[in-house]
């Protein structure tokens, strides 16, 4: 090829073409360079042509890299030209000439789309990383408020939840009260004061925008309908940042998710409501005034469920003279054991009778469970108090056993008298024991001394420590005690404590 088919070829490539000497000084340089950089280019240095950026990267790397490899492709560099930088592709080979001099020759490709393209890839990555968190933080919310029992359990579960996925350094949840005045229900993080309160916003029924963010760093959102909400959430920003760090598409989202939620809790409180009270009004116990006996009782639903349970207890007199008291399980939860409750409950009054006795008694429920199908397996503790002599006579079908804690402070659990539950169709058989004056007898369920990460034994050891102090508070306190040692309150607790005073005025205190 002659040296004129070279130059024209040279100077119509389609890329910057330049060989250098051994010390990085162009000698040659074709014209799509010179229209590049528009100034002369032979004698004087690569590096001179490039950025600053660019020119410590030649010195440092890529001049090294040559002496070392012979080689390297595809380098992002700027060249320095009229109109500013140009972002370039630079790939270059040592090459040894006839003389046997060191040459290198360059080549460079204009990467202004690639740049582009590479800046929109990253920015459209940084948006998608941007998504999935705030997909996942909204999967993450509406998973907590799943879990949510209640309006308060839902509440607590929003609070929490926005502090932990949405970045807010504190969160209040106001709910909606029947007047349309809102109640806060859960917080989460510490609320500055004064700024809870007054970020509440309006009533329920005062049209809100879906998210209002305030010059403080505080943003309102609505739960629910915007133009109805059931609530409130008030978030916190962090940082003292003048700029509001929260995404709105995911408030709004959290918003309407979050009144969902309220929604069905307010229904299920509302079902809970209606079947405690019915449960209640099932375990009333009237009995008359009478100075030879107390009767104390405390009946606490489990707190996880919020469903009816058959926990029972009941207190009536035999006649003038004997006192019967009782506590029962049955076996399940919801309102078919808490219909089986009641209906067992009724039978224990319809079969008991002056003479009849514990052992007999239990051996008429058997009857009954075995003719109705009713309280299969329920277990049941069954005591008679003569209150004239203090004598006990009880039975335990299944049941924990009694406890009895002297005037003295001593205790003592009765283990006789013990048969299996209602229904088996065992032998039933009674025991005898005797109160002292002012003794209390501690009837209760196996919630109040379950647990599953401890023997029952210890459970009952610690009824017997804290029943010590049973004389100095109340039986709700003795059961907020318990309780409060509990990990898992998921079970109903009944408790009786009956107490027994001569009826001989000279033997009173």
């Amino acid at each position: 090829m002659s040296a004129s088919s070279r130059s024209d070829a040279w100077d119509v490539a389609p890329v910057a073409l330049l060989r250098l000497d051994g010390d990085g000084t162009v000698v040659d340089a074709n014209q799509v360079l010179l229209d590049w950089v528009r100034r002369p280019a032979q004698g004087v240095r690569l590096a001179d042509l490039l950025s600053v950026g660019g020119r410590i990267y030649w010195e440092t790397h890529l001049s090294p890299l040559l002496h070392m490899q012979g080689r390297f492709d595809e380098v992002a560099v700027e060249l320095r030209g009229p109109d500013g930088r140009l972002p370039v592709l630079m790939s270059a080979v040592v090459r040894t000439g006839v003389d046997g001099g060191r040459r290198v020759d360059v080549a460079l490709s204009r990467a202004t789309e690639r740049s582009r393209y590479e800046r929109e890839l990253l920015a459209a990555r940084a948006a998608a990383d941007r998504s999935a968190d705030q997909l996942r933080a909204l999967q993450a919310i509406t998973a907590a408020l799943s879990q949510g029992v209640g309006t308060d359990g839902v509440a607590r579960a929003l609070a929490d939840s926005a502090v932990t996925h949405l970045g807010a350094t504190a969160a209040s949840v106001w709910v909606a009260a029947e007047d349309g005045t809102l109640v806060r229900r859960g917080a989460a993080g510490h609320l500055p004061d004064g700024l809870d309160r007054r970020a509440a916003g309006p009533g329920a029924g005062d049209p809100v925008g879906a998210v209002e963010p305030h010059a403080d760093g505080v943003v309102v959102v609505a739960l629910g309908a915007a133009s109805a909400p059931q609530g409130t959430l008030v978030l916190v920003a962090g940082g003292g940042q003048s700029e509001d760090p929260f995404d709105v598409g995911v408030l709004t989202a959290v918003g309407q998710q979050a009144g969902l939620a309220l929604g069905r809790a307010a229904l299920f409180d509302q079902k809970a409501s209606v079947a405690h009270e019915l449960q209640l009004a099932l375990l009333t116990t009237h009995l008359p005034a009478d100075d030879r006996f107390t009767v104390t009782t405390e009946y606490r639903p489990g707190v996880q469920a919020l469903e009816v349970g058959g926990d029972w207890f009941d207190a009536f007199l035999l006649d003038d003279h004997v006192l019967a008291v009782t506590v029962g399980d049955v076996v399940g939860r919801g309102l078919h054991a808490a219909t089986a409750m009641g209906q067992l409950r009724s039978a224990v009054r319809a079969v008991a009778a002056p003479g009849v006795g514990p052992a007999a008694l239990l051996a008429r429920l058997d009857r009954f469970v075995g003719q109705t199908g009713v309280g299969f397996m329920a277990t049941l503790a069954y005591a008679e108090i003569d209150l004239t002599s203090g004598e006990v006579r009880y039975a335990c079908a299944g049941h924990l056993p009694p406890l009895r804690f002297a005037a003295g402070g001593a205790h003592e659990f009765w283990w006789d008298g013990r048969s299996t539950p209602l229904g088996s169709g065992a032998g039933r058989t009674e025991a005898t024991a005797t109160l002292d004056p002012h003794d209390q007898l501690i009837l209760y369920t196996d919630g109040l001394v379950e647990r599953r990460d401890r023997p029952l034994l210890d459970g009952l050891e610690a009824l017997a420590s804290a029943g010590v102090a049973l004389r100095e508070t109340s039986v709700g306190a003795l059961v907020t005690g318990l309780l409060g040692q509990a990990r898992d309150e998921r079970d109903d607790v009944c408790v009786l404590v009956a107490s027994w005073t001569p009826g001989d005025p000279a033997t009173r205190p």
